[in-house]
């Protein structure tokens, strides 16, 4: 098993990592406690059947899959479901899925009583290496992604990646898109495997990788006032092409086409293109410049005038640079 401490000034927790995890997932959770499960409607059967028989049937609630369940309406319906079943002030929530799913229970962990605890089984690859790591919890309002949240570090966060076996190839692309975000902005060894290897060969590595190199920057600003927005790299993009696509496009492929953006005139570039293609992720999108500006500017990391851009000027060492909002027009 792989363990990545995350360790926080008031909320620590660990990352454990390992291969038929779930199958042992009584050892990690004490199943006396009051346990809900908040999944989604296509996770695999085999998933909850597993983890129920193992946490002695908890009561399970399920949203439509995709992003539009990050909504108020959502959230509200499964707050009002925890007050009619009097769910207690000393439950455990578990969010089971992917980002949408940890997103949405952390968030209703958050606000619930005013905060319950809450734990993290992510099950696509992009949760596995990213959403389910740092605590950012929250849903969408109708202009702006993730407008309303909070941060709510999980207690514990366990990955399996034989989960993966079951998920379609687009949601593997749309998670090697993350990793190669971690690539460009932290780590040129991670960036060159991606190109050069057959990852899946040592998933667990790559996915602990991530997570490590994750836990670093989330340790340095918990509360993304600096150092966090690196894991931002083609994100302020992605996120204005993903609202513009109606979430058409996935969160990976969306900030795979901000990456080749922000990085025109790199000396990576071709590269950058070459691993894209690797994985078949988009590296163009036909848009209306206005319409992706607009949201743009309603962007958390924009001020009236300014905003925060992620650049790297070579691969491994990411930036964070501040330009006239205006200027984000020249990347389009």
């Amino acid at each position: 098993m792989k363990k990545v401490h995350i360790s926080l000034k008031d909320y620590s927790y660990d990352v454990l990592i390992e291969k038929g995890l779930l199958s042992n997932i009584s050892d990690y959770i004490d199943i006396s406690r009051e346990i809900v499960i908040i999944s989604d409607d296509n996770i695999p059967k085999e998933y909850i059947e597993l983890i129920i028989s193992k946490l002695n049937k908890p009561l399970t609630f399920f949203v439509p899959q995709g992003e539009q369940s990050k909504s108020m309406e959502t959230a509200y319906s499964l707050l009002n479901k925890l007050v009619e079943n009097k769910v207690t002030r000393s439950v455990l929530i578990i969010a089971l899925g992917g980002g949408v799913i940890g997103d949405l229970a952390g968030f209703v962990s958050s606000v619930y009583m005013r905060g319950v605890d809450y734990i993290q089984i992510p099950t696509t690859l992009l949760s596995q290496i990213d959403s389910s790591v740092g605590g950012k919890v929250g849903i969408n309002a109708d202009n702006m992604k993730n407008a309303i949240g909070s941060f709510k570090q999980p207690k514990l966060v366990l990955i399996d990646p034989n989960t993966l076996h079951t998920l379609e190839k687009r949601q593997i692309s749309s998670g090697i898109a993350e990793m190669i975000k971690y690539g460009v902005i932290a780590s040129k060894q991670l960036f060159t495997d991606l190109l050069t290897k057959d990852i899946f060969k040592d998933i667990e590595h790559y996915i602990y990788q991530c997570v490590t190199i994750k836990k670093d920057v989330v340790v340095e600003d918990e509360f993304d006032y600096g150092l966090r927005q690196l894991l931002n790299f083609g994100h302020t993009i992605g996120h204005a092409l993903e609202q513009y696509s109606n979430y058409n496009l996935l969160h990976g492929e969306a900030v795979s086409i901000g990456m080749v953006l922000m990085s025109k005139e790199k000396p990576y570039y071709k590269k950058l293109i070459e691993v894209l293609n690797k994985y078949n992720l988009p590296t163009s999108y036909e848009y209306d410049k206005e319409a992706i500006y607009s949201y743009i500017v309603t962007d958390k990391k924009a001020s009236k005038h300014n905003l925060n851009i992620i650049i790297a000027d070579e691969l491994g060492k990411g930036l964070i640079k501040t330009i006239k909002t205006i200027q984000i027009k020249e990347k389009l």
